[in-house]
């Protein structure tokens, strides 16, 4: 899993990997936060070539990006569809705003994920004082969606291998009813057979945290110039009409 890492962060550029985790949150989060006061498409669209730039820039696979984009396109279109059923030009403008907002701050998400570890993102917030209980309950929750996300993979096996085509009908519905009950008793089981686990380990409620780096003047650089672009963006949406 490490040589995966190494061979991961290899491709991308040393500057993004060198930055420090706490000033890169920082200047993630910034962002992120200013590009959802943003109200203008085009200050938006703005904000998102410059992530998409930086992005590209750092060499992280498209691929990824595009994948991270699936994952939040439904909930998108749950949230935008029931806006253009009405159809008007301000609904338009606000699903693409939606829309926008989302992707931009997915990009960043990403940027931040792929050009560090786990461990140096878990202690960069550790180091921004985040309560340890909640770092502690991110990690569990990052290491355990891939589980759930293999037996949601092997049920979908075991319902096919039975000639199950799905459909809104009532059979299917209750088909529906008993996989999700026994992800949920399963997500139950587990969770009891790692908490004694770990309690039979030594686990107190929260994990230990390595000390971070003190940040060097390249990352407090990198931090500014990222916050002053977002700032810039404000700025300029608030002053000017675009």
């Amino acid at each position: 899993m490490d040589n995966i890492a190494k061979d991961k962060q290899g491709t991308i550029q040393n500057w993004a990997n060198s930055w420090e985790s706490r000033a890169k949150l920082i200047a993630a989060i910034c962002y992120i936060f200013g590009v959802i006061s943003l109200e203008s498409p085009h200050t938006l669209f703005i904000a998102y070539t410059l992530a998409l730039f930086l992005f590209l820039l750092i060499r992280i696979s498209f691929f990824l990006l595009l994948k991270r984009y699936l994952i939040i396109t439904p909930f998108l279109l749950l949230m935008t569809i029931p806006l253009l059923w009405q159809y008007s030009v301000e609904n338009a403008i606000f699903s693409i705003i939606i829309i926008m907002k989302a992707y931009i701050s997915m990009t960043v998400i990403t940027i931040v994920l792929e050009t560090q570890s786990l461990d140096d993102l878990i202690n960069g917030l550790a180091g921004l004082k985040l309560p340890p209980i909640l770092i502690t309950i991110l990690i569990l929750s990052y290491r355990y969606v891939f589980l759930f996300l293999d037996d949601i993979e092997r049920m979908i096996t075991a319902t096919k291998s039975r000639f199950f085509h799905g459909g809104i009908r009532i059979n299917s519905l209750k088909v529906y009813g008993h996989l999700i009950a026994s992800l949920l008793f399963k997500a139950i089981q587990r969770s009891e057979k790692m908490h004694e686990a770990m309690v039979s380990r030594g686990f107190t409620g929260s994990l230990t945290f390595q000390n971070t780096n003190t940040p060097k003047l390249s990352d407090i650089f990198k931090s500014c110039f990222a916050i002053s672009i977002i700032i810039f963006l404000i700025v300029l949406e608030k002053c000017f009409i675009i």
